[in-house]
């Protein structure tokens, strides 16, 4: 019977996330340019990889923010 091989110890890489590409437009909600929007990526020993778009609309999601008043 032979012995399974040894597990190689654990790959240590480096990953930080950031945003590009960053620009105002319209916000069709509000129906003002206060609406941010940009791509998501990683910042890898092997370069930037994207990984999705946000959004954020200052006036709009401000308002969803605002503690509730009891």
């Amino acid at each position: 019977m032979t012995s399974p091989a040894p597990t190689p110890p654990p790959l240590e890489v480096e990953v930080a996330g950031d945003v590009s590409n960053v620009t105002a437009e319209w916000c069709p909600d509000c129906k003002a340019y206060t609406l941010l929007t940009g791509e998501t990526v990683l910042l890898t020993p092997g370069g930037v990889v994207p990984v999705g778009f946000w959004a954020w609309c200052e006036t709009c999601d401000m308002a969803e923010e605002e503690p509730s008043r009891v």
